[in-house]
């Protein structure tokens, strides 16, 4: 096999970088390829980590290749083709949440499990978050805060803790009324696309992955806030 030169492995990195962009965000075939790299910035955290390098390679690219005729006029440095390399295997193949951070110890609840269940799995796992179901449909999240705000709320109207512990989750917590606080996303979902999530809704507290996204299927992992600065540690070192 022909050992290709660094103009044609240059070439394809750039080529292969405007096709996954526009392939993944279905941008017009008119425009241009910086105008691409700066829109995908805007929704992806690896392009917007390399989006000044990619624009800066795109100069060079048009450098390199002449314009009339498409050959190769010019040899990029080995250093500069090996980091362009990296970038687009960063951006084109980006490690999943599955394969890295996501938590598959899951542990859900019913709407109709007693609170106190709840607070004894918690002190026992040292989890943060609790997907609740009814059935087998996700219909909300209890996070710590609202328990601590449910136990405040009984002390204040004098109900004493035993009554609360005995209530269920669905008549103790609002569960249902903080959809804001999670989402639901396939397991195939990548690091940089749960960055770009967690960095849109700042009040999501977790990010539930089941088979499809669907919130018909079991919970097969968790991420939650704290585990963001892991997620960008990955992507550093990726």
């Amino acid at each position: 096999m022909e050992k290709l030169t660094n103009a044609k492995r240059f070439i394809n990195c750039y080529n292969r970088i405007d096709v996954v962009l526009r392939s993944l965000y279905n941008f017009k075939k008119n425009l241009n390829f910086s105008d691409c790299v700066r829109r995908a910035a805007g929704m992806n955290m690896l392009v917007k980590k390399y989006e000044d390098d990619i624009i800066d390679y795109a100069r060079l690219r048009n450098s390199i290749v002449h314009r009339s005729t498409d050959e190769t006029i010019a040899e990029p440095h080995d250093d500069v083709v090996e980091h362009f390399e990296s970038i687009v295997r960063q951006i084109t193949t980006p490690p999943t949440a599955m394969s890295t951070i996501a938590n598959r110890k899951v542990f859900s609840v019913q709407t109709t499990t007693k609170l106190k269940e709840v607070l004894i799995e918690l002190y026992k796992s040292g989890y943060s978050v609790v997907p609740v179901y009814e059935d087998k449909t996700l219909v909300g999240v209890i996070t710590r805060k609202m328990l601590v705000d449910a136990f405040g709320e009984s002390a204040y109207a004098a109900v004493s803790a035993d009554t609360l512990l005995e209530m269920t989750v669905e008549d103790a917590l609002d569960v249902r009324e903080i959809s804001e606080h999670y989402e639901v996303v396939p397991e195939t979902i990548t690091i940089d696309n749960l960055l770009y999530i967690f960095q849109q809704n700042k009040k999501l507290s977790v990010v539930i992955l089941t088979k499809d996204g669907s919130y018909h299927n079991p919970p097969l992992g968790i991420i939650v806030t704290a585990d963001t600065i892991d997620m960008q540690t990955i992507l550093d070192n990726y």
